[in-house]
């Protein structure tokens, strides 16, 4: 079917763009102002609206003068908030990467990869330690959490500066070395992404949207700044234009640190528009405008939406959040009514007052230390006691306790859990997650938005040296698995994950139980596996030597899955890898590979068998025909001439493992030590005469044959044996 052109495949203008701008403001109106207030209360000042209608009525009432109100505030909406903030980060909440088919090589390699570069976010951002924080306070507080993603090029150390370029000839400069200039005016940067809170009163929709994941757009409203606005676009004159009819204008802006509205001035109100991927705009798409005209357009970079948004509690009717503050409001209001009547009691009646009678006269007393007196004539004056408000005290404390009550909390107290079984306060611990169990699921599901968009935008923008450091040098190879991974939802699965301390506690007893029942029956490969599971310790470089057989098969798994062919080395577990290859090729999904990787697949497993099979004929050549010449150097009763002198002999000396190997082979035929020491010393002379007979004149055999040891005193004319005969000499 063929879609005639018209409105819905046309951008935007500005003139459609400011609609949307005030069609998303007049929505929300009320609860952009709710979100304000609640923030005013979070932060004490419950009294900072002078005109509003309530606090008017209160101010205007005829019992007392204006001078004597007195408006004091028991701040328990910041304690409760604390409470839920603290309640929602003590579990620890995470994210956690899983393969979505767990038999599948890629896929587990895959989340391994996700986690390392995630962690490495984590880390470099510090998303673990602050901006978690940051973001349960505006989660409890506001009632929406929300955040914009995005890489800036600009952002980051900087790695080095361009080279310099002459003006005249525009060739680049070196120095005297031969080096390259740097132009220290052009640093280059190494880039880093941005996490940009965003709070729910700057945050605008589409008004016919039932979701705010449904809404077609969303609209970021701040203020920028004009000289930092100028010097983004100082090379485009007609954006200028737009920046500067806007200069003189001023802008009431909402201060939470000063507890109210400012004016600002020099400032320019900028509006950032995203759009999600839809018929219009296939690709999403991107304004950022003032109220003048459009600053900068585009396609979002890899059609990645960068807000992720979250609700604390969401209402019908409206896909807008809500905050828990709603509900304390009333009480807050009661609760600090209270206080301030009681403090108003105290100083208008608080004093004892002296009530004295017609006629009665009352003069100064004698004044004696520490006493005070007073003289009067006539009759006695009385005593009229002060009040001190305790008449609302009562109601005051009720309110509190009710205030607590609704909101499901209660004062934080220690309590002593030393001598309990580590299974009773893992039971106890989750018993009390029972009750901020729904708002904890619901801001993890925000961290795990927020983990896929990262690691979504990762792949566009991190570079290859990044991402080196990111996953570790030793999983450089398998870089391609993270940048051409399909996407999350396909490969991975991001789940929420509570690291709290009961959380690890539960882990490490699992673990112990299993290495105790079953740690006898497991290989040091599987051994090593789940020890790198323990949450208390990092095994990785401990335990490193039993995992590294399993390390280099999924590697060389991964590697011959993308058709490339992995070096074989000598000192690799040939035996181990062979098995967990031969595994791979029974996969059912194996037949479907490509026909080459098929092909690598038998090589590398014909190279494995060939390497192992010329170790195994080394093993035997080793144990059958090679002597030992390890060992110590024994001295024996046998006299071999002296390299240095020929003319002399001297005793031989023989390494250790060589004399051992010689009676193993006199036993291996029949022969012990004992047998021939009982031959007669005929039968000893005729197997020497045979083995090396000698040559007249007592002179030895050409060294071809043996050589006969000089006669003298205590010498032996025994004959050495020639090599091959089971001896040799001088190793």
């Amino acid at each position: 079917m063929e879609m005639k052109p018209d409105n819905l495949t046309q951008v935007h203008d500005i003139e459609a763009l400011n609609a949307l701008h005030l069609e998303g403001e007049t929505c929300d109106v009320e609860i952009f102002s709710e979100m304000r207030s609640n923030l005013l209360l979070v932060s004490g000042e419950h009294y900072n609206r002078k005109y509003s209608n309530f606090f008017r009525r209160l101010r205007e009432t005829k019992e007392l003068n204006s001078e004597q109100k007195i408006r004091l505030t028991k701040n328990h909406v910041q304690k409760i908030c604390k409470i839920y903030s603290n309640n929602i980060i003590a579990l620890a909440p995470g994210v956690g990467f899983e393969p979505k088919n767990s038999s599948e090589l890629s896929d587990q390699k895959a989340a391994e990869l996700h986690e390392s570069v995630w962690q490495d976010a984590c880390e470099k951002y510090s998303i673990e330690t602050d901006r978690i924080d940051e973001w349960a306070d505006c989660f409890v507080n506001i009632g929406e959490v929300a955040t914009k993603i995005f890489y800036d090029p600009q952002g980051g150390p900087v790695t080095h500066f361009e080279q310099l370029v002459d003006e005249a000839s525009g060739q680049p400069m070196f120095d005297q070395m031969g080096q390259p200039m740097p132009d220290k005016t052009k640093p280059v940067f190494a880039g880093a992404f941005v996490f940009e809170d965003i709070y729910g009163f700057n945050l605008r929709r589409d008004p016919s949207c039932k979701t705010m994941d449904e809404s077609s757009y969303l609209e970021i409203q701040k203020m920028v700044p004009l000289e930092k606005l100028k010097k983004m676009f100082e090379g485009d004159p007609e954006v200028q234009k737009f920046i500067k009819e806007s200069q003189d204008e001023t802008f009431i802006v909402f201060d939470n640190a000063r507890g109210g509205y400012q004016r600002v001035k020099n400032h320019a109100a900028v509006r950032e528009y995203y759009f999600r991927q839809s018929a219009r705009y296939p690709e999403g798409y991107f304004f950022i405008t003032t109220k003048e005209g459009i600053l900068a357009q585009g396609v979002l970079p890899g059609s990645i939406f960068p807000i992720v948004y979250k609700a604390y509690e969401t209402i019908p009717t409206t896909p807008r959040g809500r905050s828990p503050i709603k509900q304390m409001r009333p009480y807050q209001v009661e609760i600090n009514r209270s206080a301030s009547k009681i403090a108003e009691h105290q100083i208008t009646l608080g004093d004892d007052k002296l009530l004295i009678q017609n006629g009665t006269k009352v003069s100064p007393g004698m004044e004696l230390p520490g006493v005070r007196s007073i003289n009067y004539t006539g009759q006695e004056p009385g005593v009229l006691p002060g009040r001190d408000g305790s008449q609302y005290t009562q109601y005051m404390l009720s309110q509190i306790q009710e205030l607590y009550q609704v909101m499901g909390v209660e004062e934080d107290t220690l309590k002593d859990q030393s001598g309990q079984e580590p299974y009773t306060l893992l039971f106890q611990a989750a018993s009390k997650k029972r009750y901020f169990q729904r708002n904890v699921r619901r801001f993890e599901s925000f961290l795990v938005n927020v983990c896929k968009t990262y690691l979504k935008l990762a792949k566009v923008h991190l570079p290859d040296d990044q991402t080196i450091y990111a996953v570790g040098r030793n999983e450089q190879i398998n870089i391609p698995e993270f940048k051409n991974a399909k996407d999350i939802c396909y490969q991975i699965k991001v789940e929420p994950q509570s690291d709290d301390i009961e959380t690890k506690l539960g882990k490490q007893m699992v673990l112990n139980h299993a290495l105790q029942y079953a740690g006898a029956q497991l290989k040091p490969e599987d051994m090593g596996k789940i020890l790198r599971q323990m949450p208390y310790a990092n095994f990785d470089e401990s335990f490193d030597d039993l995992t590294i057989d399993y390390d280099s098969a999924v590697n060389d798994i991964l590697a011959l899955d993308r058709g490339q062919m992995p070096q074989v080395n000598q000192y690799d577990n040939h035996v181990y890898l062979i098995k967990r290859l031969s595994s791979r090729m029974r996969k059912a999904d194996f037949p479907f590979l490509p026909p080459q990787v098929q092909q690598l697949y038998a090589q590398i497993i014909d190279q494995h068998q060939q390497i192992e099979a010329q170790n195994q004929l080394a093993v035997q050549r080793a144990k059958s025909g090679y002597i030992p010449t390890d060992g110590y150097m024994a001295v024996c009763d046998l006299y071999v001439p002296d390299p240095k002198d020929p003319t002399t002999s001297k005793r031989a000396r023989i390494p250790y493992s060589s004399l051992q190997w010689l009676v193993q082979q006199l036993e291996a035929q029949g022969q012990d030590l004992q047998q021939l020491e009982d031959m007669n010393q005929g039968a000893q002379a005729q197997i020497a005469n045979k083995m090396s007979p000698t040559q007249p004149g007592g002179q030895a055999n050409p060294p071809n044959q043996g050589h006969m040891a000089p006669q003298g005193p205590g010498m032996s004319p025994w004959q050495i044996p020639q090599a091959g005969n089971g001896l040799t000499y001088g190793r």
